[in-house]
């Protein structure tokens, strides 16, 4: 459905995307996961076709994605998203009368949902409920693929659960591609299917929450232990105070023994090893 090959993207002489092979087969939710500048914003856009790549190929349902593409089946919002200063109400429908296969009553649903004051114009709301409209506006499109850009930015606690309860319903309403970037990771981990770590414009890992759950520890223990234990085994971070050391792995879990502390790593270390600390790239 989606398909990247050897995408480059340069803005000068810096390289935002190095050389990216990637391919989404499956409808599904998908979370791009990456720090401040690793290249999260740069590569949704490319995928949406709102920038042209510097080299290689970005193919979605067979079509080659670029600037000139007429209608790349891909619907994208990204954070601080604007509007035209008019009514929510007027908004949902003109999105609705331009797109054949808008889904205006979930859109309307959402909006009631939400409690949302159709007859309120868009440059009078909230951030958070600015955000809301795009986003519900995004989904209900219908489109084969779904590219949110940091969708949770300016929604508070009970806003985000709500948010990710409109994703799975969307998704289960119409199912197809729709990739999230985001920074607040575990709230997300219950609504998606697999994960896109990005750092430094290179895909770092991609493969289900399940493989993170299943291969993901830490090892603490005296550093001849570890370093025994762990050996030959894909290593992704290292922290060591004084004759103590704590590997992090991203593969079988070491046999345990009474001078190792064996953990299964929270999505959000898991993270934060994969692009803070020099290691293995996981497998």
């Amino acid at each position: 459905m989606i398909e990247l090959k050897q995408v480059t993207k340069q803005y000068g002489q810096a390289a935002v995307l190095k050389n990216i092979t990637l391919s989404i087969d499956e409808p599904g939710i998908y979370c791009l996961l990456g720090r401040n500048d690793a290249g999260k914003t740069t590569l949704l856009k490319s995928v949406a076709g709102y920038q042209n790549i510097t080299s290689g190929t970005i193919q979605v349902n067979g079509k080659r994605i670029s600037t000139a593409a007429l209608d790349t089946g891909v619907s994208y919002i990204e954070n601080f998203a604007k509007h035209f200063p008019l009514p929510v109400q007027k908004l949902l429908r003109i999105a609705s009368e331009v797109n054949p296969s808008y889904d205006y009553d979930f859109a309307l649903e959402m909006m009631d949902r939400f409690e949302l004051d159709g007859k309120k114009k868009f440059n009078h709301l909230s951030l958070g409920m600015k955000t809301m409209v795009s986003t519900m506006i995004c989904l209900a499109s219908s489109r084969d693929v779904i590219l949110l850009d940091e969708p949770v930015l300016g929604f508070d606690a009970i806003m985000r659960v709500e948010f990710y309860d409109l994703l799975a319903e969307s998704f289960q309403r119409h199912p197809r591609t729709i990739i999230v970037s985001t920074h607040i990771i575990e709230e997300i981990a219950k609504t998606i299917q697999k994960l896109i770590i990005i750092d430094k414009g290179s895909i770092r890992f991609f493969d289900t929450l399940q493989a993170v759950e299943t291969k993901a520890f830490s090892v603490s223990g005296l550093q001849k232990d570890v370093e025994a234990a762990t050996s030959g085994l894909n290593v992704i971070g290292q922290d060591a105070v004084g004759g103590l050391v704590t590997r992090y792995l991203f593969d079988k879990a070491p046999e345990q023994t009474a001078s190792l502390e064996i953990h299964p790593l929270s999505l959000q270390d898991f993270f934060i090893q994969m692009v803070g600390h020099k290691g293995g790239a996981a497998k």
